[in-house]
């Protein structure tokens, strides 16, 4: 019986897992976004919080879509790092510019620290050396001011320490030789759809017949009927009349009336 009901706990729950599979399906495409405004910034994780900002994408630039994170950001790449970025500080477009990502380079005058964090209480990365070229810029972000009276700007790049390949941020004012990011001037036109719309899959397919989401729930359908009828009858079986009680009746025992005449 308890085998039984166990076989039939595990037949069940086997048909029911065929339609708690994933049943959407979203487009692999992937689209541009152009920052047209300042303060854009692009974010380590998808929470709108300063914290997590490393650096502010050059205005008049763009960075690649690639899906819809949750209802406020898109997972994006710029050059070739991954992260994300607001969806209302981007305008998807329908073109694949020529020039997406800023170019800039810089160099380093002073023997200073690629910092984890625009502060310098962060974790020092690596230790730069004077006249470094540094030739992988990709924005700024507001910091801690080193120097009194002098800026709180600090530069986040990658630089390449030991064969390791290091993203973290320099204090510019340690920094020179600038070179001045123009403005991408590329002609666009902006999607007017959404995009990275997630649809359900029919349940029949005209090509196919029904899909395997339609098969597993008419079988489940027509399985929870016989399922229930099966435990019905086991359960009827299983109450059974009680034994009628027996009584044991004691033996009768002959008694005499004495008459005192007999005496």
């Amino acid at each position: 019986m308890k085998r039984l009901l166990l076989f039939l706990c595990v037949l069940f729950s086997g048909l029911s897992s065929l339609t708690t599979t994933p049943c959407f399906a979203s487009t692999s495409e992937t689209y541009f976004a152009k920052v047209s405004f300042e303060s854009v910034y692009f974010y380590s994780l998808p929470i709108n919080s300063e914290a997590y900002q490393l650096f502010e994408i050059p205005s008049s630039y763009y960075v690649l879509l690639l899906d819809s994170e949750n209802n406020d950001f898109y997972r994006a790449k710029y050059s070739n790092i991954e992260g994300y970025v607001l969806k209302n500080s981007v305008q998807p477009i329908n073109e694949t510019p020529n020039y997406p990502y800023a170019m800039s380079s810089f160099r380093v005058f002073s023997s200073t620290q690629l910092q984890s964090q625009p502060s310098i209480s962060a974790e020092s990365l690596t230790t730069l050396s004077p006249l470094e070229e540094i030739t992988s810029f990709y924005g700024e972000k507001v910091g801690q001011e080193l120097i009194p009276d002098s800026t709180n700007v600090w530069y986040y790049c990658s630089y390449l320490a030991d064969g390791v390949l290091k993203y973290g941020y320099i204090f510019s004012y340690y920094c020179d030789h600038f070179q001045k990011i123009l403005p991408n001037n590329e002609l666009f036109t902006p999607v007017t759809t959404d995009i990275f719309v997630k649809e359900e899959p029919p349940i029949f397919n005209s090509s196919q017949g029904l899909t395997s989401t339609a098969k597993a729930l008419i079988a489940v359908g027509c399985c929870v009927p016989c399922l229930i009828i099966i435990l019905l009858l086991l359960k009827k079986r299983s109450i059974r009349p009680a034994p009628a009680k027996r009584t044991v009746k004691k033996p009768r025992r002959d008694f005499y009336e004495f008459n005192e005449d007999d005496i």
